[in-house]
C-alpha cells in the first residue's frame, strides 16, 4: 500500500539516529576542536573545572570533555539528539533540552567555561538571539570564565548555496539537500529529505541559519562583557581571514 506524503519534523527531529554515521570523524575534526578548546581554556582567567555545552548534539562533545576530567552539563534544542546523548554521557549527567535564547540558560548554574561547537550559533537567526544567548552565557559564567564558539562565514553558505541540491547514499540511509537563499540577505534555509535504502522519503526537516559579520559578533560579545576577543580560522591558531570558512571565537570574562 502506498504511504501518504511524510510530515516535516523539526530540526533534527528525523536524522537524529543516523546523525552520527552521517557526521563521522573523518568527516568532523573532534580532535583539532578539543585542541583548540584545550588551548583557550588554558588561557581563561581560572582553572576551568565545570563546562556547559550548548548545541550538544548527540553528546560526542560533551563524553569527550567529561573523559578529561571535566564536569558538563549538556544543552540543545532536539529532544531526539538528547536522547542519544543521555546513551553516551556518563550517569546522571545533566542533559536540558532548550531552544534559544532562553534566559533559563543563564540560570543552569555557574560555571567555568561554555562551548558551542558545529554552527550551532548560526542557527540563532532572530533578531538580537545571537547577543542575547552571549549574555545569558556571560550570566552563567564565573568571573575569569572563557566561550569558546564557531560561526559558518558568508563565504561557506554562498559555497552550499552555489552546489544547488545534492545528496549522498550510505548502506541503509540516503539524504538529499536543497538549499535556499533569501536575497540581499544573511539567512538560509535547507530542506533535508531522509530516505531508506530503497529510496523512499522517510523523514523531512527544514533548518534556517544565517551568517554573521564579525564586527556584530564582537559588538555583541563585548555588550555581553566579554573581554580578549579573538577569531580564528576553524580552530587554528591563524587569525580568521577573507577565506575563512568557519570562523572560531574566543572570549573571556574580566
Amino acid at each position: 500500500m502506498a504511504r501518504g506524503p511524510v510530515a516535516a519534523k523539526p530540526p533534527y527531529g528525523g536524522i537524529a539516529g543516523v546523525y552520527d554515521r552521517w557526521m563521522a570523524a573523518d568527516r568532523i575534526p573532534y580532535e583539532e576542536w578539543f585542541a583548540f578548546t584545550s588551548r583557550r581554556f588554558a588561557e581563561a582567567g581560572r582553572e576551568v573545572r565545570s563546562v556547559v555545552d550548548i548545541c550538544c548534539g548527540t553528546g560526542v562533545t560533551v563524553r569527550r570533555l567529561q573523559e578529561q576530567g571535566f564536569g558538563v552539563t549538556g544543552v540543545d534544542a532536539s529532544p531526539e539528539m538528547l536522547d542519544i546523548a543521555r546513551r553516551r554521557a556518563a550517569p546522571g549527567t545533566e542533559l536540558v533540552e532548550l531552544v534559544l535564547p532562553d534566559e533559563r540558560l543563564a540560570r543552569l548554574g555557574r560555571f567555568d567555561a561554555a562551548l558551542m561547537c558545529f554552527d550551532g550559533a548560526n542557527y540563532l537567526t532572530g533578531e538580537d538571539a545571537l547577543a542575547r544567548t552571549l549574555g545569558h552565557i556571560a550570566t552563567a559564567l564565573e568571573p575569569g570564565g572563557v566561550v569558546v564558539f564557531d560561526l559558518s562565514t558568508r563565504l561557506s553558505f554562498e559555497a552550499i548555496a552555489a552546489m544547488g541540491g545534492f545528496g549522498e547514499r550510505f548502506d541503509d540511509f540516503g539524504y538529499t539537500w536543497d538549499t535556499r537563499h533569501e536575497p540581499g540577505s544573511a539567512h538560509y534555509e535547507y530542506l533535508v529529505t531522509l530516505t531508506d535504502p530503497d529510496g523512499r522519503e522517510v523523514a523531512r526537516e527544514r533548518h534556517q541559519q544565517r551568517w554573521f559579520d564579525r564586527d556584530e559578533v564582537e559588538a555583541a560579545l563585548t555588550a555581553a562583557g566579554f573581554t580578549g576577543v579573538a577569531v580564528h580560522d576553524n580552530y587554528g591558531e591563524q587569525a580568521a581571514g577573507p577565506r575563512t570558512r568557519r570562523d572560531t571565537w574566543s572570549a573571556r570574562l574580566p
